[in-house]
């Protein structure tokens, strides 16, 4: 006869259950299956370019279509919180040649609707001012990688998917106590508080201008670059969702299109008022 063996616990003592080991094996399998699914979708979303993040992602914020070039150049502008401002040189070792600055910008206050046109302090101490002063024409470029949006959906910045606009014209002082001086500080000290600091330092003699536009090249897409005219210009409002191009206008051929003459018909050289 098999005496049967009794387990005794002592009192007060905890009994821990133990899991069925079909239990076990239903938890292991649910991490199996969970790990596939996060690494299938990683996959899918490499191989997709990103588009599967960009799915959950807020699109209120996103560039406006390739084919809206006026559109484009706005939507630019307005994001920009600083642009690459060329100058003709007056160093005399380069007299002539071309020269680059960073200069700050603003078309509107943050979080206000764009106007569309660039302001921005100067100082003659500085070697931009002391070009323009000599010959006001500039041209300032705008990426879509100023706030790293072509980087981080895997385009580099020198291809013409990441869309930039070069603007040409002239630097125009703006005088103090009027409306649009009032407006552009505003716009100014709302994206760059530091501004508030340079005009308040003594010796520095910070002056506001804008940029009083000539033509506006588009580069958003492979072809070359696309003009657009001051009217389109002003007419577009970046802050409007589009619609998507239609089959009809993608479809175009992008060599019909003509370069409209400069809105400008000034001549010469011309030193900043």
């Amino acid at each position: 006869m098999t005496i049967p063996s009794v387990t005794y616990k002592q009192f007060g003592e905890t009994v821990v259950p133990v899991a069925p080991v079909g239990t076990k094996r239903w938890i292991v399998l649910y991490i199996m299956v969970t790990a596939i699914l996060l690494t299938t979708l990683a996959c899918w979303n490499n191989l997709s370019g990103g588009s599967l993040i960009e799915m959950f992602e807020d699109d209120s914020d996103a560039p406006p279509p390739h084919t809206e070039y006026a559109k484009m150049a706005r939507y630019l502008v307005h994001k920009a919180e600083w642009v690459s401002m060329g100058s003709l040189s007056t160093v005399d070792a380069i007299k002539g040649f071309p020269m680059v600055n960073i200069i700050s910008v603003a078309d509107s206050a943050r979080g206000e609707k764009s106007t569309g046109t660039l302001y921005f302090y100067l100082t003659m101490l500085d070697y931009t001012a002391q070009d323009l002063d000599r010959d006001n024409r500039l041209t300032v470029m705008l990426t879509l990688d100023q706030d790293l949006y072509c980087t981080r959906n895997g385009i580099d910045p020198m291809e013409p998917t990441c869309a930039r606009i070069m603007v040409s014209g002239r630097a125009d002082k703006i005088e103090n106590g009027t409306a649009e001086y009032a407006f552009g500080s505003r716009a100014m000290f709302s994206r760059h508080p530091a501004a508030q600091k340079w005009i308040q330092t003594d010796g520095h003699n910070f002056f506001l201008c804008k940029l009083n536009i000539t033509q506006i090249a588009v580069l958003d897409f492979y072809g070359g670059p696309h003009y657009v005219t001051m009217a389109d210009y002003l007419a577009a409002d970046p802050d409007k969702r589009s619609k998507a191009a239609s089959s009809s206008s993608s479809s175009s051929n992008t060599s019909d299109r003509q370069i409209p003459p400069r809105f400008s018909t000034t001549e010469g050289t011309t030193a900043m008022p």
